[in-house]
């Protein structure tokens, strides 16, 4: 059975509208379980235990990224091929997942396989993103993947990584915005607000991190169908006894 980890509310809603509870899992078919973690390592290694314990044999990281890459636009899918922890830890995806999804998500669009880098905090303004660019190699950073790939490889489970950018290496965000968030990870309205009303002149920045959010929220969604089934048929593939498919 796949498992699939989510952080936010907004990444959830890709996957299905059924509301889950912050650190509880729920079935979407009768192969898929969906745990919603919030924020960080932590949440995100204790969601996909959950998940284990509800009977997923391999675990899927999905939702947003922030792109360390020039190169990478708001709405970039992105599927690494390793994952590097806070630490140094290098984690790399299961190869043949990897294999199946590329094929099938590549001949729709444009897709980055470099490294993700596991960061302790969000990283708000280009000079930090440039900095742990140039420090650990990667194009993209999150705040969950590594500890799921490190849940994943001591229970010795397949894993892979599904991440779309939301904001560019330019991209300052707001500390309204970091400020404004509650603590399942989605903003305050009533925070929000209360934080422009005393800087003004964070509109623009705003408007601009809407529209990237936009971008990046049509992508994933548009992904969903292909991701889940494409992950299904590689799951039936290697249960024990199972023929292999045409995409073998």
């Amino acid at each position: 059975m796949l498992g699939v980890v989510v952080s936010l509310p907004r990444e959830l809603k890709t996957l299905t509208r059924e509301p889950i509870p912050i650190g509880s899992c729920k079935a979407i078919s009768a192969n898929t379980l969906v745990a919603l973690a919030g924020i960080g390592a932590e949440r995100a290694y204790a969601a996909g235990s959950v998940l284990i314990s509800e009977g997923a044999t391999a675990l899927l990281s999905w939702g947003y990224a922030a792109a360390l890459d020039e190169h990478l636009n708001a709405g970039c899918l992105l599927l690494p091929e390793r994952i590097i922890s806070a630490t140094g830890e290098i984690y790399p995806v299961s190869a043949e997942w990897h294999r199946r999804l590329h094929q099938i998500l590549s001949a729709r669009c444009s897709i980055g396989t470099d490294a993700l880098v596991e960061s302790a905090d969000v990283v708000r303004t280009p000079s930090e993103k440039r900095t742990l660019a140039r420090r650990t190699r990667a194009t993209a950073t999150d705040m969950e993947s590594a500890a799921q790939a490190r849940l994943a490889q001591e229970r010795s489970l397949p894993f892979a990584v599904v991440r779309v950018v939301v904001d560019t290496a330019s991209t300052d965000i707001p500390r309204n915005v970091i400020q404004s968030l509650d603590g399942e990870g989605d903003i305050s309205a009533w925070k929000f607000l209360a934080n422009t009303c005393l800087r003004p002149t964070d509109w623009i920045a705003v408007m601009k991190l809407s529209m990237q959010f936009n971008a990046a929220r049509k992508t994933l969604k548009n992904s969903s169908k292909l991701v889940l089934e494409t992950s299904q048929i590689y799951l039936d593939d290697i249960s024990p006894g199972a023929a292999p498919s045409l995409l073998a």
